[in-house]
């Protein structure tokens, strides 16, 4: 697969405490963060966390598991992470209370499959052919109001508290996980964004297809798309992480 990521401090905030990694050997894994925490904590934990899933998944992943073993080595990869995050909170009063959101890609070409863990409310959408579509489902106290019926989807976008998470990384002793593998056709019209809530609370899911589909690389389309949030007043960090089959 191709990839590239980017990530812009926005137009509001001082420092950006999101972070990701592309880790391109085999097997290959890309993540996202978006960290949370006063003093700056924010980034050591979305770093801490894209740290200790690197350290595991590269220990760990080999090319020839199975889709079960994979799946159990990427939970225990956020297990780790949370364990480390979580001590080192507690550990040193700057980090006190901090914690990230994470959300992991590992292709998985011979099965023709992409394995996914997440925690939070960054996301993971899908794009093939015309089509795009959220694959991860947030953690998020406007999520489960659509899920009761009690908002709609439209009403979720602007809900005075669309940013309230219900699951983070490193804030509890435990964390739960989603982890789970989706069908995917590694073909250069089929593409993975994974992205921090400062594009997906600024760009429209449409926009976002288009501007993926329609641009000349994926490098450019990371720019467009960030770009694109700022204008809207980037509110927020913003992280663009785009893998495009081959």
């Amino acid at each position: 697969m191709k990839a590239t990521g980017m990530s812009s401090v926005g137009k509001v905030r001082k420092t950006n405490e999101d972070f990701f990694g592309i880790y391109d050997q085999a097997p290959s894994f890309y993540m996202v963060a978006d960290g949370m925490g006063g003093h700056k904590a924010g980034a050591v934990a979305s770093k801490e966390a894209v740290s200790y899933v690197s350290e595991h998944l590269e220990k760990h992943l080999e090319g020839e598991m199975t889709l079960p073993e994979i799946e159990g080595i990427l939970y225990q990869s956020i297990v780790q992470a949370n364990k480390g995050v979580f001590e080192k909170s507690l550990k040193e009063d700057a980090c006190s209370g901090m914690g990230t959101t994470l959300t992991v890609a590992v292709p998985v070409h011979r099965e023709d499959k992409i394995t996914i863990a997440h925690i939070g409310d960054s996301r993971a959408y899908m794009i093939e052919e015309d089509r795009i579509h959220q694959i991860t489902c947030d953690h998020s106290l406007v999520q489960e109001l659509v899920k009761k019926g009690d908002i709609t989807e439209e009403e979720a976008r602007e809900h005075p508290q669309r940013n309230v998470i219900t699951r983070a990384l490193g804030t509890e002793d435990e964390v739960r996980p989603d982890v789970f593998s989706v069908d995917f056709t590694f073909r250069s019209t089929h593409y993975l964004l994974l992205c921090t809530d400062g594009l997906s609370n600024a760009v429209e899911i449409e926009e976002m297809r288009k501007i993926i589909q329609e641009t000349e690389n994926i490098e450019t389309a990371c720019k467009e798309l960030i770009d694109k949030a700022n204008e809207r007043g980037g509110q927020d960090n913003i992280t663009v992480l785009i893998l495009q089959g081959t």
